[in-house]
């Protein structure tokens, strides 16, 4: 998954100066309950359980992160403003108590490490590289896209939010989305994670990071 461009994991890209990687898919069959380090290789680099890596490792390379929520470009449903401050505020909780070398702050700032923004997308929209903004996919209820540097840093990521989103769905897809915009860039393809982890590719039950999801976290920023 080298080229020069983008890359989306749904999404995935890289900063102008950088090689990017784009998977073929975002989901990685795991038919079993999987070992932390199996699943830690899965999440990070899509290795099969024993297999090879699809992508080289991303990750943030320093351990404080700001994130912003940028201000839409049209109105959305009434109170979908507070409902995602309040998902995102619940995702920032779950991440920043697992005990990992890494924590997320809410900033009021025009910039950030990680950008949240609303839009009004449609579920199945094509999306095409736009700097800022996003990678090169398919649009969902949530799409998260992350630049890299030559030396596999994550540089900025950007996280949409569909204003269509269901209630039931918010706080499990901001989770997962702001989790993968730490590097955990593939998803889990198998029954055996649904409502298990948040990184489970068929279901949106998990709204907190407790058992595997948080020790995957602390393998890849490993507690000061």
């Amino acid at each position: 998954m080298l080229k020069p461009a983008a890359v989306a994991l749904f999404g995935l890209a890289v900063a102008a100066t950088a090689l990017a990687q784009e998977p073929p898919s975002d989901g990685v069959v795991a038919s079993a309950l999987l070992s932390d380090s199996d699943l830690y290789r899965l999440a990070t680099c899509g290795a099969d359980p024993g297999g090879a890596c699809r992508s080289p490792v991303l990750r943030w390379p320093r351990s404080d992160l700001s994130l912003r929520i940028a201000r839409a470009t049209a109105p959305g449903p009434p109170g979908f403003d507070a409902r995602l401050r309040d998902a995102a505020l619940q995702a920032i909780a779950q991440i920043n108590g697992v005990g990992a070398g890494i924590t997320i702050s809410l900033t009021g700032a025009d910039t950030a490490d990680i950008t949240i923004r609303p839009t009004q997308l449609a579920e199945g929209a094509v999306l095409t590289e736009v700097p800022g903004f996003s990678g090169a996919g398919i649009m969902g209820v949530g799409y998260m896209t992350v630049w890299s540097d030559e030396a596999d840093a994550i540089t900025e990521a950007v996280i949409l939010i569909s204003t269509s989103i269901t209630e039931a769905d918010l706080r499990s897809v901001m989770l997962e989305e702001m989790t993968q915009s730490l590097g955990f860039l593939y998803d889990i393809d198998g029954p055996a994670y649904e409502g298990v982890s948040i990184l489970s590719q068929t279901s949106n039950a998990t709204v907190t990071l407790e058992g595997q999801d948080a020790a995957l976290l602390r393998l890849h920023y490993p507690p000061n």
